[in-house]
C-alpha cells in the first residue's frame, strides 16, 4: 500500500469507522503523505531554491493518484502547498474498499469500517513494533514513522503508549533514515551485478539517499511552516486543517 493509504487506515477509528481527526486535517495529512512518497521514489525532487520539480530517475509504477499529485504540485513550495482536491481522500477510500480492506457501515455511509482480518491492524502493529523494539524497521515502515512523527500524530495513533518514549524512538528512526546505508541499495549482490554491468554503484546509492533526504526535508519544511511541532495535538489538528 501507499504511505497515504496506510495513513488513512491509521486515522480511521476501528470501532466507529469515523476519523480520529477533523476531515480537513485528514486531507492535508494525506496530501503530505503522497508528496513524501513521490520524493522518496524520486518521481519528484526538491530544487535548490526549495521548489518541487519533476524527478529525473523516479517512477510511480503507473499509480494514477501518484501521477496526478506529481503533476499538480510541480512548481509549488512545501510551505505553500495548495489545498488538495476534496476527492483525493475519497478516491483512496474507494481503492481500499475495492481491495476488500474497508467496508461501509450499513446505517451511516460516511463511516468506513474495517473488515475482519483487515490489513489496518498489521499497519498499526508494524508502527508499534518499529517504535517499541531496538531494531531497524524496513525503509517503507521507517518513512511511515517519520511521516506520523513529523505531523505530530504519534500520540493520537498510540494513545496508550508513553509519548516521550514514542518521540525519542521516532527521532532515532528519522536520523537513521538520513545516515544508515541499511535503507539504500548497497548489498553485495547488487554491487557485484552493477560492477559486472560497468555501472557506477555510488550513483544509484546517491539517488536513493537524495530521495529520502528530500522527503525528510519536505516534511520539516511543511511542519516548520505551520509550527506543528510546537503545538499540542488538539491545536495540531486545527492547524493541519488550515493548510493552504
Amino acid at each position: 500500500m501507499l504511505l497515504a493509504e496506510e495513513l488513512v487506515l491509521l486515522l480511521l477509528d476501528d470501532r466507529r469507522g469515523t476519523w480520529l481527526v477533523r476531515r480537513p486535517a485528514v486531507r492535508g495529512a494525506v496530501r503530505v503523505a503522497l508528496v513524501v512518497e513521490l520524493l522518496a521514489r524520486r518521481r519528484l525532487s526538491l530544487h535548490d531554491d526549495g521548489v518541487l520539480v519533476a524527478g529525473l530517475s523516479g517512477t510511480t509504477g503507473g499509480d494514477r493518484i501518484l501521477e496526478q499529485v506529481a503533476q499538480q504540485v510541480v512548481g509549488q513550495r512545501p510551505a505553500e502547498l495548495r489545498r488538495p482536491r476534496r476527492g483525493e481522500v475519497e478516491e483512496l477510500l474507494a481503492r481500499l474498499r475495492d481491495a476488500g480492506v474497508l467496508r461501509r457501515a450499513w446505517l451511516n455511509r460516511t463511516r468506513h469500517l474495517p473488515r475482519d482480518g483487515h490489513p489496518e491492524a498489521r499497519v498499526q502493529a508494524r508502527l508499534r513494533e518499529a517504535l517499541g523494539v531496538d531494531l531497524r524497521p524496513d525503509r517503507h515502515t521507517a518513512l511511515l514513522v517519520a511521516l506520523v512523527f513529523e505531523l505530530g500524530l504519534l500520540r493520537t495513533l498510540l494513545p496508550d503508549e508513553d509519548g516521550l518514549t514514542l518521540d525519542h524512538r521516532a527521532a532515532i528512526i528519522v536520523e537513521a533514515l538520513r545516515t544508515d546505508l541499511h535503507y539504500f541499495p548497497t548489498t553485495l549482490e547488487e554491487e557485484a551485478r552493477e560492477r559486472l554491468e560497468g555501472r557506477d554503484v555510488a550513483e544509484g546509492v546517491g539517488d536513493a539517499i537524495t530521495g529520502v533526504g528530500d522527503a525528510l526535508e519536505f516534511l520539516e519544511v511543511v511542519v516548520g511552516a505551520t509550527k506543528l511541532l510546537s503545538l499540542p495535538v488538539r491545536a495540531l489538528v486545527r492547524v493541519l486543517g488550515e493548510l493552504p
